[in-house]
């Protein structure tokens, strides 16, 4: 479903990505955990083409996501993305957000896009809300009908880049239980969090980068419970 080789992704003088190898299955979830600036959303971001790796390949199916003639389309036909700053237009409702992609990326009909809409937002806890403005909604809100957006495309892949790093900490549970949700459906999830019980409880496969490289990835249990990496063990003492 996924395939990276040998991505780089530098800044100027900094490499956020130093040759990344990564194979993910269809249907498979994986969670990404690591400090700050370990290059966890530049990697996620690689994956839709959101940004251009400075070297190496990425592939989502047969589409080459780094050739220079892409079709940025093909790609959203086949990924949604959920990002922590929500992103929702604030001068339309809740129902235009979560239909406008649908209508204008996919070509489906609006009544259609509007009716999928509805069942996501119920999904989400949210169907009461369509007319509503991002405005009149809560953080946690606003970011679960980022994901009602997202769900709306009816991806084969859903990106999550750290979806409850800009929430209240009351407001976090809601939106991780819709993301565990996520994990029950047949569709590839790749998620960057810093929620470690998120990562415990949702992922197949857990992988932990440093400076821009894979340190270690393995089961949930391997990775938590058995790692003997002196990098990944002072990682978890210090958010656990």
């Amino acid at each position: 479903m996924i395939l990276l080789e040998n991505v780089r992704k530098n800044f100027a003088e900094v490499q956020a990505l130093k040759g990344v190898n990564l194979k993910i299955e269809t249907g498979e979830k994986v969670v990404i955990i690591g400090p700050s600036g370990s290059g966890k959303s530049q990697l996620i971001r690689c994956i839709n083409g959101l940004e251009r790796p400075t070297s190496g390949t990425v592939k989502i199916d047969d589409i080459l996501v780094t050739s220079k003639k892409v079709d940025h389309r093909a790609i959203a036909k086949k990924c949604a993305m959920v990002f922590q700053s929500y992103n929702l237009y604030p001068h339309m409702t809740v129902l235009k957000n979560v239909t406008l992609a649908p209508i204008k990326v996919l070509g489906i009909d609006e009544d259609q896009a509007e009716a999928d809409a509805y069942q996501y937002l119920e999904r989400v806890g949210l169907a009461d809300k369509i007319d509503k403005y991002p405005s009149q909604l809560s953080g946690g809100q606003q970011q679960r009908v980022a994901i009602a957006r997202a769900l709306n495309m009816h991806p084969e892949i859903m990106l999550l880049d750290e979806p409850t790093a800009a929430l209240d900490p009351e407001m976090v549970k809601e939106v991780l239980d819709v993301i565990k949700s996520l994990a029950e459906r047949d569709m590839t999830v790749v998620m960057v969090t810093h929620e470690m019980a998120l990562a415990r409880e949702a992922a197949d496969r857990v992988i932990f980068m440093v400076n821009g490289q894979i340190e270690e990835q393995g089961t949930p249990e391997q990775v938590f419970d058995h790692t003997q990496n002196p990098r990944m063990l002072d990682f978890l003492s210090k958010i656990l």
